[in-house]
């Protein structure tokens, strides 16, 4: 019986002593709302880099048909820079804001397209790696950017009329 009443009065002292050393609850996090992005500021993250370990990682992860799709791009898009996030690559102007994005993946069959996304043009190519091709979105990509709209700003930071 002196057994059984030791028995309660540890469990009993083991309660209160876990109660006292238990972690408190902290409060609540109060939600913050995600910073809204202008329309200019999420185009550029598109195309930046956290640190030059990440493009380093992203140029690794290419295969050897990207690889070559990549040189191809260079070839032809020679004073601009190709940045490549997520097996997209994005042709980016001196200022590094976008212009055009290309996907390339790998098929045996051939199959190009052209679409818009956050208003920059995407050409999609699958199992097509020729430099014509790619000569004839560039020289539409050119016709674009001379055809500004007006409202945009010109290099004076004015706004064409």
């Amino acid at each position: 019986m002196s057994g059984l009443i030791l028995l309660l009065i540890g469990l009993f002292v083991g309660y209160c002593f876990g109660r006292y050393n238990a972690p408190k609850s902290e409060p609540a996090k109060s939600y913050q709302r995600p910073k809204a992005y202008t329309y200019e500021q999420r185009q550029r993250m598109k195309v930046m880099y956290h640190s030059d370990a990440e493009r380093i990682r992203e140029l690794n992860t290419l295969s050897s048909n990207d690889s070559i799709f990549l040189r191809i791009l260079k070839q032809e898009f020679r004073p601009k820079e190709i940045v490549i996030k997520q097996k997209r690559f994005f042709v980016v102007d001196a200022d590094h804001f976008p212009i055009a994005i290309f996907e390339y993946r790998d098929g045996t069959q051939i199959f190009r397209n052209k679409d818009i996304e956050d208003g920059l043009p995407v050409f999609m190519y699958k199992g097509l790696l020729s430099s014509d091709a790619i000569k004839e979105d560039a020289q539409e990509i050119q016709q674009y950017l001379q055809k500004k709209p007006k409202g945009f700003l010109n290099k004076s930071n004015q706004v064409e009329t």
